[in-house]
């Protein structure tokens, strides 16, 4: 029994003694190396993997909160671009808009209406706009369209709340004038070409000289004495000609004309 209990002390102390060699003086071996050379790459892979997560995680939270900072800042500049945009058009309109009215107060033109251009047809074969007036405002047929002195065309077609000028370019358009240092008498006409009239019947014998100014003479039922038509660019005499060949062009851009005045000649009353 004694020898039992002592090759069971000494395998209990064998035992101890392997477990605390393995502990305080543990050596790995082939198979320990072995392992941790399979390990390492896994672990290395898991580490590599969990950082690059990581900084795809942070980026993916910075743009998100620069995407949102982005929107933000988005609708507050297009807040801010709507009313400068706003404030831009209402004070071009008042610039464009005040000129009339202050020529319309200058000449007292009460009863005169002021209208803006719709839309124009400055084609070979007319030339006219559309204006956002109609007979609802108190437009009627053959009412002229004023740009501060200068006649612009006259109303050919009236409709509820809009109606359609012939400007004084168009060919259809007559206009009775004279030259202003010369006082020659004779007919404004159109020539379906921006920015360009004609003066004819000018008796050759008349004297004529360039940038001198045609105004309305106000013979006929409809435009009145004393508004500028245009002034003289060029003038010729054809041989066996009775008549000046006169070229004039108008003193308003009509391709940029965005408002006039509507009134007639009954109305008007020059000071």
């Amino acid at each position: 029994m004694s020898k039992n209990k002592l090759v069971t002390g000494i395998l209990v102390s064998l035992f101890i003694l392997f477990a605390l060699n393995r502990t305080i003086f543990f050596k790995p071996g082939l198979l320990e190396r072995a392992s941790a050379v399979l390990t390492y790459p896994v672990l290395w892979l898991s580490s590599t993997v969990s950082q690059h997560a990581q900084k795809i995680l942070s980026k993916k939270q910075t743009y998100q909160k620069l995407s949102k900072n982005y929107q933000e800042l988005q609708k507050r500049y297009d807040a801010l671009f709507a009313e400068f945009t706003k404030l831009r058009a209402t004070a071009r309109y008042d610039k464009l808009t005040q000129e009339l009215l202050d020529f319309q107060k200058r000449y007292e033109l009460p009863n005169a209406l002021l209208a803006k251009v719709l839309t124009k047809n400055l084609s070979s074969e007319e030339h006219t706009i559309v204006i956002n007036r109609g007979t609802y405002h108190g437009i009627e047929k053959d009412m002229i369209a004023i740009y501060k002195l200068q006649i612009i065309g006259k109303v050919t077609d009236v409709f509820d709340f809009y109606s359609k000028i012939i400007l004084i370019t168009d060919d259809r358009c007559k206009i009775a004038a004279y030259t202003n240092m010369t006082s020659s008498q004779g007919i404004m006409t159109g020539t379906n070409t921006l920015n360009t009239c004609q003066l004819t019947y000018v008796s050759t014998i008349e004297s004529i000289s360039n940038n001198d100014f045609i105004f309305s003479s106000g013979r006929g039922m409809i435009f009145p004495e004393g508004f500028c038509l245009g002034k003289i660019t060029k003038h010729t005499i054809q041989k066996n000609n009775l008549y000046h060949e006169i070229t004039v062009q108008p003193l308003v851009d009509l391709a940029k004309l965005s408002h006039c005045l509507i009134t007639s000649k009954a109305k008007i009353n020059l000071v």
